[in-house]
């Protein structure tokens, strides 16, 4: 619809037009389209309109990069420090409605009540309060799940930097050739 839309306003349709169908040149020119517009609003948005401004912005992005990789990996230790006891929290949690049925001695639950009575010896050996345990689990998922949204948002900007710097000198040759024929132009 987009293309279609600029294709009204440069005049290559008209109103009520049917729109051309889309071949495969008119799906990479949109595609293209759409990466220069979000190139353009990356450069708008972080005021990177120098060469120099975007090798600053991309070398603070690669630092914040490192540090949040370097937060990920502690918690990711922390995380992994406790497996056992989440693992076993979880393991209870779940098992826990085969407790009783077996309790009252229904067969073929003797493997899940093992289990079970394994993860609740770990958990009464560690002394740690389940509902804290419980928490502290959540809350190191959910901090590592932030890190990781935020990695990625750091990646797509260090590839996006990456992507205007290697046009850089294409762009800079087109901006050169434009002005001189304005220049020809006016005289």
């Amino acid at each position: 619809r987009l293309y279609v839309h600029y294709l009204y306003i440069l005049g290559k349709i008209e109103k009520r037009q049917y729109p051309p169908k889309m071949t495969p040149k008119m799906r990479r020119d949109v595609m293209r389209f759409e990466q220069l517009r979000a190139e353009f609003k990356f450069i708008r948005d972080n005021d990177v309109n120098t060469a120099e401004k975007m090798l600053a912005y991309q070398k603070r992005t690669e630092e914040r990069l490192a540090a949040l990789l370097k937060q990920r990996v502690i918690l990711n230790a922390r995380k992994k420090k406790r497996k056992k006891l989440y693992a076993a929290l979880s393991d209870a949690e779940a098992l826990e409605p085969a407790v009783r049925p077996y309790r009252e001695g229904l067969t073929g639950l003797e493997r899940e009540y093992a289990r079970y009575q394994e993860a609740v010896k770990t958990l009464e050996r560690c002394r740690i309060p389940r509902e804290r345990l419980a928490e502290e689990q959540a809350q190191i998922y959910e901090d590592v799940s932030e890190i990781n949204r935020q990695i990625r948002a750091e990646r797509k900007n260090l590839a996006m930097c990456q992507s205007i710097r290697e046009r850089l000198p294409k762009m800079e040759r087109s901006i050169k050739r434009i002005e001189e024929r304005e220049g020809v132009s006016r005289t």
